[in-house]
């Protein structure tokens, strides 16, 4: 058979098929790497120059702010000096005796000598009034004008503040002005108001004293961002406001402003802001000016820099065409390596390429031993290999795949990999490998999973799946390696449950044995009340007698389940043994939980019927405890059909009919977490105490035993349904039917033969002698094995030992051995609450010499009987 298809896709996903799937798409020639590694060379040169300029540009600059800023801040100061000046001059007018005192008159030498000291007019204002009082340039008060509205402002400033005011600029009979207002107190009252104007053509004489550098220009704003004075076109601009965003942006005590100013130019603006006054005192320098060293610096860089890379790549072109022929001779042997062919030697001028040369000759050979190695490899490998392209299409198919599948090579290239799926993955794999195509979402890429194959003839099973990727010719295509896991399953899970059950039979052993002493001890105290009092007592005895059997055959069902013991399947009728428990339920639940039922009939089964019976009431137990306020139990019987799709989710199900019996109730319901471990051997969520976690295992255990399934549904505070479904016996089948035992009636008496009763618990004991002595039997006890054989050394003419399996020190069984022993011929009867029939082959005691507790006396009277009488 041949598989070279599948050597040759495994090759493809690791070397190239031609030139093209080389060379990736951004790949280049040597020559142009040589260049690269000339402008590499370059470049931090180039780099190293521009981080210099840099440095020295951005020096220069923040030079030039600096000086801007000093001539600002020496600007403001030679202002502020000069208004400090005028202030004085009216503070000490303020000062003057005569006006203090009220005398006008007085006052108007000091007034005139002030007025000439500042070079403008002084007026006194009296607070609160619209017309001066006088003036240093008008004789008569009446010849001056009244205040306007700004004035009025800022004289009511100054007298409410008792301090000078400086306003800003004011257009005061066609001449733009500053006025400055000092109060005259007499002690706190403010009685009058000095105030003298300062022209804007004063600030700008102030401000030329100061020399700027050529291109500067120097500007005086007010609080409004109006122009007082400007070293340049002041008497273009003087009013005017300020650039757009000067006032809002120059919030800062002094900083630099960058935009158009007033004229339009672009510029730089150091500024300092007044404290007092809210001005501020720009000097502005052109960006043109500020960035002049940048182009300069610029220039130089671009000058040197294109002349180096010019013969950089000169020289890198000169030295790759020395490498060319050398590269173009590798290259042909790289191109017959992709071909799978033999490689020559490759002899070049340039030693590197020579070795790579002779590298890639011994590739070759390599590559060609290996293919044939990989052959041998894929043909005895244990995992399937299945190689498919982007569309799904099988592309390789292992010999390994074929003895798994079923499926020769020629049958499945070319075709779908979805055949070798079941639905719903056959119809959705190929928009698996879309979506992952489109998305890069990745499902099982790279990744172990379990999943569904399927065979050629049908047979679904499980394997475990590996997928790879790869890029052969530009196209993706996929590995996947399988095994099956059919018989991995199944031994894990036989593990799982073996372990299960291991631990219940351990855990139970010694429960079960405790518990069954005490009933055995309980029936045989109810069945001598019953001998006594009998009458009006009868039914509350039966009761009791009914309740201690119905714990017996629990505490038997925990170990059938623990320890596998036999069950005794009959022929039954599902709906009596429902109806039966159903009744016994509705004596012991409570009158809060109402019970309803609803048979079907003819579901009929083969199963041991108490056990069933034992499983339907320790669902009924659970229920009632899911509904501690009361509610309702439903118990259903009815025909189901487990179809083969049902039989694949469980594979313990066999398909066909099924008598399905469902039991609802309408508790508290589980979680999703709480219905995944509900089988489990001792999980439960009830109170510590209140239960042992062995319920639903115990149905679950009988269930399977029986050859059916169980299913839970529950949501909560909704309630919970358990399904059992039992395979369905036809009408017509054979099988045993289901009886009961009749006992004989009067029941066999002893007559007068000694038995030796060795029972550790003396409760127990004191029953065991008790039911005998009434039998007509003659009783010697001992309550351990190395008691009884003292006793059996002293007293002569015992007839049969009745001894416990389970006690302390010498068990059961051990002295069982030793009495055999010493007394072949001494007949024996076992009793226990716990062991297998493993434990009486043993010691070679069989069915009839062996008594389980809790036991009746009819049921030891008969065994006595069969054991003397034969």
């Amino acid at each position: 058979m041949n598989h070279t298809p599948a050597v040759a896709d495994a090759r493809a996903q690791t070397s190239p098929s031609s030139d093209a799937g080389l060379r990736p798409a951004s790949s280049r020639r040597a020559s142009s790497y040589l260049n690269l590694f000339a402008a590499g060379l370059i470049l931090p040169l180039l780099l190293f120059a521009v981080v210099l300029a840099w440095y020295y540009v951005t020096s220069e600059r923040q030079g030039t702010i600096d000086r801007a800023r000093a001539a600002s801040r020496e600007m403001a100061t030679t202002v502020d000096q000069m208004l400090s000046r005028s202030l004085l001059v009216l503070q000490q007018l303020a000062t003057s005796t005569a006006i203090r005192q009220g005398n006008i008159a007085g006052f108007r030498e000091d007034l005139s000598h002030a007025a000439g000291l500042l070079g403008h007019d002084i007026v006194v204002i009296r607070p609160g009034q619209t017309r001066p009082v006088m003036s240093s340039a008008a004789p008569e008060a009446s010849l001056l004008p009244e205040l306007d509205r700004a004035s009025q402002t800022d004289e009511a400033r100054a007298a409410t503040a008792r301090s000078p005011v400086i306003s800003n600029l004011i257009r005061r009979e066609g001449s733009d002005v500053v006025a400055l207002y000092v109060p005259v107190l007499r002690g706190t009252e403010t009685v009058y108001v000095l105030s003298t104007d300062l022209p804007a053509s004063q600030f700008l004489a102030t401000l030329s004293q100061v020399e700027l550098e050529p291109g500067w220009v120097a500007g005086l704003a007010d609080g409004n961002g109006r122009l007082i004075a400007r070293t340049q076109q002041h008497a273009t601009f003087v009013g005017d406001p300020a650039p757009s965003g000067w006032h809002s942006e120059t919030k800062d005590a002094e900083g630099v402003w960058i935009g158009k100013n007033i004229a339009g130019a672009d510029v730089a603006a150091a500024y300092v802001r007044f404290a007092d006054t809210d001005w501020t005192m720009a000097v502005t320098v052109p960006l043109s000016i500020l960035n002049a060293p940048v182009w300069r610096t610029l220039s130089v860089i671009l000058a040197i820099g294109g002349m180096l890379t010019a013969c950089a790549i000169a020289f890198a072109s000169w030295m790759g065409s020395r490498l060319s022929s050398a590269l173009s001779t590798l290259q042909g042997a790289a191109a017959q390596l992709a071909g799978n062919a033999e490689v020559p030697p490759v002899r070049t001028p340039v030693e590197e390429i020579n070795e790579v040369g002779a590298a890639i000759s011994f590739a070759a050979g390599t590559a060609l031993r290996r293919e044939a190695h990989l052959i041998s490899i894929l043909e005895t490998v244990p995992s399937a290999m299945v190689v498919i392209d982007s569309h799904g299409t099988i592309r390789s198919f292992s010999a390994t795949a074929e003895r798994l599948f079923g499926y020769e090579a020629d049958e499945v290239a070319g075709r779908n990999v979805a055949l070798l799926m079941p639905e719903p993955y056959h119809s959705a794999h190929d928009g698996y490998i879309g979506h992952y195509l489109r998305t890069g979402e990745r499902r099982i890429m790279g990744r172990s999973r379990i999943v569904t194959g399927l065979k050629k003839d049908g047979t679904q099973f499980p394997l475990e799946l590996h997928v790879g990727e790869a890029e052969v010719e530009g196209e993706k295509v996929f590995t996947g390696f399988m095994q099956d896991q059919t018989e991995k399953q199944r031994i894990e899970q036989e593990l799982r449950q073996t372990q299960k059950i291991e631990a219940i039979g351990k855990l139970t052993g010694g429960v079960a044995h405790d518990f069954n002493n005490l009933l055995t001890v309980i029936n045989g105290n109810l069945e001598m009340l019953d001998a006594r009092l009998g009458g009006r007592h009868r039914q509350l005895i039966a009761d009791a007698q009914e309740a201690s059997n119905l714990a017996a055959r629990l505490t038997a069902s925990l170990l059938a389940f623990g320890r596998k013991m036999p069950l005794n399947p009959v022929h039954s009728d599902v709906g009596q043994i429902v109806a039966a428990t159903a009744e016994m339920l509705g004596r012991t639940l409570g009158e809060t939980i109402e019970i309803k039922t609803a048979v079907k009939a003819g579901c009929r089964t083969v199963v041991d019927a108490p056990q069933l019976q034992n499983a339907l009431l320790n669902l009924g137990i659970n229920a009632r405890d899911a509904m501690p306020k009361g509610g309702r139990l439903t118990m259903e019987v009815s025909h189901a059909e487990l179809d083969a799709d049902y039989a694949a989710t469980y594979p313990e199900v066999r398909p066909g009919r099924h008598v399905l019996i469902a039991v609802s109730d309408t508790g508290v319901g589980m979680s999703p977490e709480t219905i995944e471990r509900a089988f489990e051997p001792f999980y439960t969520t009830k109170p510590y105490g209140a239960g042992t976690g062995l319920g639903l295992s115990s149905v679950y255990g009988f269930v399977k035993q029986s050859g059916g399934h169980v299913a839970i549904c529950s949501e909560e505070q909704r309630g919970t349904t358990v399904r059992i479904y039992l395979p369905a016996a036809s009408d017509v089948m054979s099988g045993r039917q289901e009886t009961a035992r009749r006992v004989a009636d009067p029941l066999p008496t002893g007559r007068g033969e000694r038995i030796l009763v060795v029972e550790d618990d003396d409760r127990v004991r004191h029953v065991a002698m008790t039911r005998l002595k009434s039998l007509g039997y003659s009783v010697l006890e001992a309550a351990n094995g190395q008691t009884a054989l003292e006793l059996l050394d002293r007293e002569r003419g015992v007839d049969l030992l009745f001894t416990d399996m389970v006690m302390p020190g010498m068990s059961g069984a051990e002295l069982v051995l030793e009495v055999r022993r010493r007394w072949p011929l001494l007949p024996v009867l076992f009793t226990s609450g716990y062991a297998e029939p493993d434990a009486l082959r043993n010691v070679g005691v069989g069915r009839e010499e062996w008594l389980t507790k809790p036991y009746s006396t009819a049921d030891l009277a008969i065994r006595l009987d069969m054991i003397f009488r034969g």
